[in-house]
């Protein structure tokens, strides 16, 4: 029982790289990126190549990566990252679903990098304190 808790607690820590490298994946083949479709052509999965099922992927991914941003930010109190994550996943959303531009789609998936990579400088500055 207390390593199935370890086990938990460690993924925990972890919610927002999970969700950026998913969210990057489904945006990488809403976007039609050519390596992207045919890695997953390859596995077999060439049904999810497929908006229908591609936008709830997308949007789950997303929110696993602010419910991870929010869960840094109770440890350490720094509201940057999580804005950095918000306004990147609504973006991304919009640049992939509402006015197409692969573009800033990218960029806004390069924003979601960017609020992972301030949440974990962020954590390691309020454990250094």
């Amino acid at each position: 029982m207390r390593i199935a808790g370890a086990i938990v607690m460690s993924l925990a820590k972890h919610l927002d790289k999970l969700g950026i490298l998913g969210s990057f994946i489904a945006a990488a083949c809403c976007l039609g990126l050519p390596a992207m479709i045919s890695i997953i052509a390859a596995l077999g999965l060439g049904f999810l190549i497929n908006d229908v099922v591609l936008l709830p992927l997308l949007i789950g991914f997303l929110v696993l990566t602010l419910f991870g941003l929010f869960q840094g930010f109770k440890r350490h109190k720094r509201i940057w990252p999580l804005v950095v994550g918000v306004v990147s996943a609504l973006a991304v959303v919009v640049f992939i679903f509402v006015s197409f531009s692969t573009p800033l789609a990218y960029a806004a998936v390069a924003g979601l990098v960017a609020s992972s990579l301030l949440n974990v400088l962020a954590q390691r500055l309020a454990h250094a304190s």
